[in-house]
């Protein structure tokens, strides 16, 4: 089972039938290690666990009904625009605030920005490809996930396994949570869900850093409805228990007709596939370097010991051809100009096999350490 620490939240039921608002008000406590955690597997609240012939069908339920409370980007879903503001600790431990903003037509034409004060993205999405821009190199990797703190369910097309579903009555609120069955390195994951109204409350899952795995979990409370759906006002990630980044909503709203010019993708900006099912990502097939680190899952460093290594991150786009594309230092970057072109240069030498979509080679991001 997951592990959490014990958290208490005030008693205010969630009823999306009702036209009360679907407040969530978290009392932090010293043990409580998220401020947005009503969804915690604890010892003094046992869990009923659901028979294992139903347990399929049971989670693919919660989710379905979740989507159809609180999914504003279902295939049926009016356009919208959307305003959060966000905040998080930046790598010189300096506060970060900025804007997220989201204007959505459909699946296939959305345009979204993540501003702060000293750098922006904007991305823009057509029926083939994903067209970004930023303005710096060094853009946050903690605000790049925004999307996901903002879109928190898992692909339509994406086939999940669970293989528990744990109801903790006892709870405050009550919850189900759905967990799915771990992978070859036995990281789990799982969605919760308040038992009453069904609303996602938490997402939990693993994610694989350089140098190990991390427990990521996001959090959703203070749900209003909004144009038919019931949407979280305050959002909060977590990295292993520490507070990562905190949204909350400031506007959503039916979106006007907007000129098509708004849609078009800006000079400059990099080219990224869209796949509408989980895609075969890029990887490295082949290196002549004596170690390097892969930004994902399943790939062995090499044979010289990591930490006696300074190593810099790359960030660049596997093209079609399997060629790499607006490579760029994202992390310990040097500043001579002399020193970051030579491990520019190092990307030359790799091997690299073009990521996939329903076996269609799709241009695709990729993270590389190399050895400075």
């Amino acid at each position: 089972m997951l592990n959490c620490l014990r958290c208490t939240s005030s008693k205010i039921p969630l009823q999306p039938k009702s036209r009360t608002p679907m407040n969530l008000r978290i009392v932090s406590t010293v043990a409580c290690f998220a401020l947005l955690h009503p969804v915690c597997f604890t010892q003094d609240a046992p869990a009923k666990i659901t028979p294992a012939q139903d347990i399929q069908k049971h989670a693919e339920a919660l989710i379905e009904h979740a989507r159809q409370l609180s999914d504003i980007r279902g295939a049926n879903a009016p356009a919208f625009q959307l305003k959060a503001t966000f905040s998080f600790t930046g790598a010189d431990l300096e506060p970060v605030h900025g804007t997220y903003t989201e204007v959505w037509m459909s699946k296939s034409q959305w345009r979204r920005e993540i501003a702060s004060k000293y750098w922006r993205r904007i991305e823009i999405a057509g029926t083939t490809s994903i067209w970004r821009l930023d303005n710096v190199d060094d853009f946050p990797e903690t605000a790049s996930q925004l999307p996901s703190l903002l879109d928190p369910f898992p692909l339509q097309s994406q086939s999940l396994v669970f293989e528990a579903v744990l109801d903790h009555p006892d709870s405050n609120p009550p919850v189900e949570c759905a967990i799915i069955k771990p992978d070859t390195s036995h990281r789990k994951s799982a969605f919760c869900f308040d038992e009453k109204s069904g609303v996602l409350l938490e997402k939990i899952f693993p994610q694989v850093r350089l140098r190990n795995v991390a427990e990521d979990s996001c959090d959703y409370g203070s749900f209003r409805k909004v144009g038919g759906f019931w949407f979280a006002r305050e959002m909060i990630c977590f990295e292993d228990r520490h507070k990562k980044i905190a949204a909350n909503l400031v506007d959503l709203s039916p979106a006007p007709m907007p000129d098509p010019a708004f849609f078009t993708p800006p000079p400059g900006a990099i080219e990224l596939g869209i796949c509408p099912v989980t895609p075969v990502p890029p990887q490295v097939e082949f290196s002549p370097l004596t170690t390097f680190r892969l930004g994902m899952p399943g790939v062995t460093p090499g044979a010289i010991d990591p930490d006696s290594i300074s190593w810099i991150t790359v960030w660049f786009v596997v093209d079609i051809k399997g060629k790499p594309q607006y490579a760029r230092i994202v992390r310990s970057a040097p500043r001579n100009k002399a020193a970051q072109k030579r491990i520019l240069d190092k990307l030359r030498d790799l091997g690299l096999k073009p990521g996939t979509c329903n076996g269609v080679p799709t241009p695709m991001a990729l993270s590389v350490q190399l050895p400075d």
